[in-house]
C-alpha cells in the first residue's frame, strides 16, 4: 500500500477500492472535497507543481500538506482525532511495539 500511495493520488486509490475503502482506509485518511479561494499565483503554482510531478493538483497539494503534517505531527496528533493514524498509515499497521 505504501508503494501505491507513492504512485497514485489517494482519491484514485479510494475510487479503485470502491465500497471496500471504508474497511481498508482509516476514516481520517478518506478524501473529501474542499473548495477554497486562493490568489491566482497560488493556483498557478499548484498547477505548475502538478505538471512537474505528472499528477493532479489535489495530489500535488496533498504532498505539500503532508510535509507540513510531518513537521507538526506531535501538535496536530494531539489536537486532531485520528490524525496520527492517518499520518502513519499503512506503516503503523506493521510496526511492532516494544515489549
Amino acid at each position: 500500500m505504501s508503494k501505491a500511495l507513492e504512485t497514485w493520488p489517494l482519491d484514485a486509490i479510494e475510487e479503485a477500492l470502491g465500497p471496500d475503502a471504508d474497511t481498508i482506509l482509516p476514516h481520517a485518511l478518506r478524501t473529501a472535497e474542499l473548495r477554497v479561494r486562493l490568489p491566482r499565483h497560488h493556483i498557478a503554482m499548484l498547477h505548475h507543481k502538478a505538471d512537474q510531478q505528472h499528477t493532479t493538483v489535489s495530489h500535488a497539494l496533498a504532498r505539500e500538506l503532508d510535509a507540513i503534517a510531518s513537521a507538526e505531527a506531535p501538535e496536530l496528533s494531539a489536537a486532531i482525532p485520528g490524525f496520527a493514524t492517518a499520518l502513519t498509515w499503512p506503516d503503523a499497521e506493521h510496526t511492532q511495539l516494544p515489549c
